[in-house]
């Protein structure tokens, strides 16, 4: 059953001194109405026009997934890492079930004393569905997101958790978009800003190469429900062909696990999600970090992802700009070999900046 945090956290924290960091964290998994408003695009005329001018608002259920640390740290538990996942991604990105050991990042940042707030987007997994033309933009996603940090800020979705003082976001690629608008419009959010999987430049393969379809004509065991509007990859070929590394890069058995659980990715937001990327967040004044596999085709714009020492740009008023390439990883990073390497890269950053 799906419960609130409210009730449960305390449980969450009670149950703390039984688990070992090997052990898979203790979560609790809810639906929670979040109200926000926004200003989302025109599209009737099949894409996004210059500017959005469109209000937005609704309360909608969002999937929310709190996990407790399996290692106590008086510091990192004052941190909250929430965690936003890309497009055909939901809860799962980053906290996978396939060899966690190795992919699964909730679990190696509970061994490392953190509390996690997991996320599936409005028209994903397990969270509301509402029309994917008008409704699941980019903008409103934004706007979404930013409620969601400011009730976990203050306590509001934590219950007697309480107590966190710092607030790092980690978004991957359509999620680091949405990442990259929060920081934009609500810059005192946010402590910490980790964008992975993402630049404000493109790389050279466009993503058109998933073959998008209508997910309830692609997996119609799962999505015949769905209108056309959400639309998730053909199969595991263009899959692997638009977010994947070079064959070695990746154990052939995660791209089938993926495949397997792929989830859905709204219409209206691939209509918004090019004018999205280039937008800069100058009033952001705290840290950030890039990291991106240098096989990352989406956003690596230059050979080895050069172009992300020029992200300091985007970010003119933050007190840090750092970033870091992981040789032998394409765009899905969790799901490559090299994962382990990405979240240490994470966590270095991390304890660089006090986190």
């Amino acid at each position: 059953m799906l419960a609130s945090f409210a009730t449960l956290s305390a449980l969450l924290s009670a149950a703390l001194g039984a688990a070992t960091p090997r052990e898979a964290p203790r979560c609790i998994e809810s639906l929670i109405p979040i109200t926000a408003s926004g200003t989302n695009f025109d599209l009737s005329g099949g894409s996004a026009p210059p500017n959005a001018t469109i209000p937005v608002s609704g309360t909608f259920p969002i999937q929310l997934r709190l996990c407790a640390p399996t290692t106590s740290s008086s510091l990192r538990s004052k941190t909250l890492q929430v965690l936003i996942p890309g497009a055909t991604f939901n809860t799962d990105y980053w906290d996978i079930g396939f060899e966690p050991e190795t992919y699964n990042y909730v679990r190696f940042a509970a061994a490392n004393g953190y509390w996690t707030l997991n996320m599936a987007r409005l028209g994903n997994g397990k969270s509301a569905r509402p029309d994917g033309n008008t409704i699941v933009q980019i903008p409103f996603n934004v706007a979404v997101v930013s409620e969601i940090v400011k009730l976990a800020r203050a306590g509001s979705l934590l219950g007697t958790l309480g107590g966190i003082k710092k607030v790092v976001v980690i978004g991957h690629s359509l999620g680091a978009v949405i990442l990259n608008g929060v920081v934009e419009t609500v810059p005192s959010f946010i402590d910490g800003a980790v964008f992975a999987g993402f630049s404000h430049t493109f790389g050279p393969t466009n993503v058109a190469i998933a073959d998008w379809e209508p997910a309830s004509e692609v997996v119609p065991e799962r999505f015949a429900d769905l209108p056309p509007a959400y639309l998730t990859s053909l199969n595991a070929t263009t899959r692997a062909a638009a977010l994947y590394g070079a064959p070695g890069t990746f154990d052939p058995a995660a791209l089938e696990w993926d495949e397997e659980r792929k989830d859905t990715f709204a219409n209206g937001e691939l209509l918004t999600f090019a004018g999205s990327v280039p937008i800069a967040a100058p009033s952001f004044t705290g840290d950030v970090f890039m990291i991106n596999g240098d096989q990352d085709g989406v956003f690596c714009s230059k050979p080895e992802c050069a172009n992300l020492a020029e992200e300091a740009q985007f970010f003119a008023g933050a007190r840090s700009v750092e970033f870091n390439v992981i040789p032998g990883v394409g765009h899905t990073l969790n799901l490559h070999l090299g994962a382990p390497r990405v979240y240490t890269a994470i966590q270095e950053w991390l304890n660089k900046h006090g986190y």
